[in-house]
């Protein structure tokens, strides 16, 4: 059974108290149709309010090669990580060609996978360490990286955590530092389903590790049940969501809570009964959800199929009203979306993977950072 738009944007935990005058629809080219006047959302009390908006993109840097990370350093430049040539490079805060830091040891580049998720340490301008998921040959890993004072060397320091089984896909990646001032990293299910559910695998999970590896209580499991996590982001309350890549029905918004389970491989979505039920779904073909922050009471989430960037309204750890979708088709498939210090989006794409599920042509100057000024 094929749940209709409205439910799937709400969610199992909305129902009760979250009502809209209408249902959503679709259009004939899938595209969901919002009941909610445009420039307002729907509240949690019924109220109306502004929702966010967006400024014109200007263009931060071109010609990267299959990005997939980004962090921001103390001076408002970035850090960038290229999946398959395992080169770390810095774009300066004020846009311009990004520069070599150099390469990472142990990567092997696989369909999916390579050097993917970056996090700075929150303090960076002393210790110079940048942590980074990487794709090996037997296995995946999170290590600690010191980034030389002029930005032209780095070396591993130390492994904080290994055992995630690798595969050509499914290996999740995302990293962030939490308000908790933890590491937390999204890992897919190395394409088997069973090690979701699996609490002896640290695959298809949300983990949680000190900075320094060490593991808080006794397991580095957060949550489990998760087929493909690309997405991780915290709301000003603390509140820690996750964007998920479903498989054929549902892709997922869900909201963390430790020792939780979200349904998968028995529950995709909405579709099944196990697990915490996500704050929003949407079909596959509209997003193949990658990076995702928040910022001005919104979560930013990247398409990668769906090549556009959602923005769903979300209050208190429920989805606050209809998601809108920014950017259709304009820049093709969106990687990775990060706030920057100045509070703008940096939105970066992801068109030169040579193994696009979406068959996506790089246009000139792919793959680009775009940056996008949030009003509200």
């Amino acid at each position: 059974m094929r749940h209709s738009p409205c439910r799937s944007l709400l969610g199992a935990s909305l129902t009760a108290v979250l009502s809209l005058t209408a249902c959503s629809t679709e259009t004939p080219e899938g595209e969901p149709a919002s009941q909610v006047v445009p420039g307002a959302t729907v509240t949690l009390d019924g109220s109306s309010g502004p929702i966010a908006t967006l400024g014109e993109p200007t263009e931060i840097t071109t010609g990267l090669t299959v990005p997939w990370g980004l962090t921001f350093l103390p001076d408002g430049s970035a850090l960038v990580s290229e999946r398959d040539s395992a080169l770390i490079k810095r774009v300066p805060a004020g846009g311009g060609p990004a520069q070599s830091v150099g390469e990472v040891p142990g990567v092997v580049p696989k369909a999916e996978g390579g050097l993917m998720g970056l996090a700075a340490s929150s303090g960076f301008a002393v210790d110079r360490t940048v942590y980074a998921s990487v794709t090996g040959a037997d296995e995946n890993s999170i290590v600690a990286l010191h980034i030389a004072e002029d930005y032209r060397s780095l070396r591993q320091d130390r492994v904080l955590l290994d055992g995630i089984q690798t595969a050509e896909r499914h290996h999740g990646g995302r990293l962030a530092i939490g308000p908790d001032g933890n590491l937390w990293i999204g890992t897919g299910d190395a394409f088997e389903p069973a090690n979701a559910a699996d609490q002896n695998s640290l695959n298809g999970k949300i983990l949680r590790i000190r900075t320094d590896g060490t593991v808080l209580g006794d397991s580095p499991i957060y949550s489990s049940g998760h087929r493909n996590v690309q997405g991780i982001a915290f709301g000003p309350d603390g509140t820690a969501y996750a964007s998920e890549l479903g498989h054929r029905t549902w892709d997922e918004v869900n909201v963390l809570s430790e020792g939780a389970d979200y349904g998968w491989p028995e529950t995709e979505g909405i579709e099944g009964s196990t697990g915490t039920a996500p704050i929003w779904t949407v079909h596959p073909d509209d997003a193949s959800p990658s990076g995702m922050a928040y910022a001005a009471g919104s979560l930013w989430i990247g398409a990668l199929g769906g090549q556009r960037l959602w923005q769903l309204p979300v209050d208190g750890g429920r989805a606050a009203g209809e998601a809108v979708a920014h950017y259709r088709g304009e820049y093709g498939r969106i990687r990775t979306v990060e706030v920057a210090p100045d509070g703008a989006l940096w939105l970066m794409t992801s068109n030169t993977d040579a193994s696009t599920w979406g068959g996506v042509a790089p246009k000139p100057g792919d793959d680009r950072i775009l940056r996008v000024t949030v009003n509200q």
